[in-house]
């Protein structure tokens, strides 16, 4: 047999959407030995402001343990299989 490829194709964030995601919705995050993106969504064209929003208010909520930073809440061009250092992190408002 052979297998099936599988495509996974990553949707936004918002409630009952389903387009594919454009943004990742994101804040910069360290430990202070180690970097990364601190994941808070992902969204369509349509719905970046909205969950931009939603990211924002759960970061407010976040608490940090001694020695972690994490980086206001934006959006970052959302690329398939590309790592967080990759992304570029784009203008909120256009």
């Amino acid at each position: 047999m052979v297998p099936l490829d599988f495509h996974y194709v990553p949707t936004c964030s918002a409630n009952g959407c389903g387009h594919a995601a454009v943004y990742k919705i994101a804040a910069s995050w360290s430990d202070g030995t180690s970097w990364e993106l601190k994941h808070y969504g992902l969204a369509c064209d349509v719905h970046r402001h909205s969950q931009l929003a939603r990211g924002q208010i759960h970061r407010q909520d976040l608490l940090l343990a001694d020695g972690e930073v994490v980086g206001q809440v934006g959006l970052f061009e959302f690329r398939l299989n590309a790592r967080d250092a990759e992304l570029k992190r784009l203008p909120e408002h256009e």
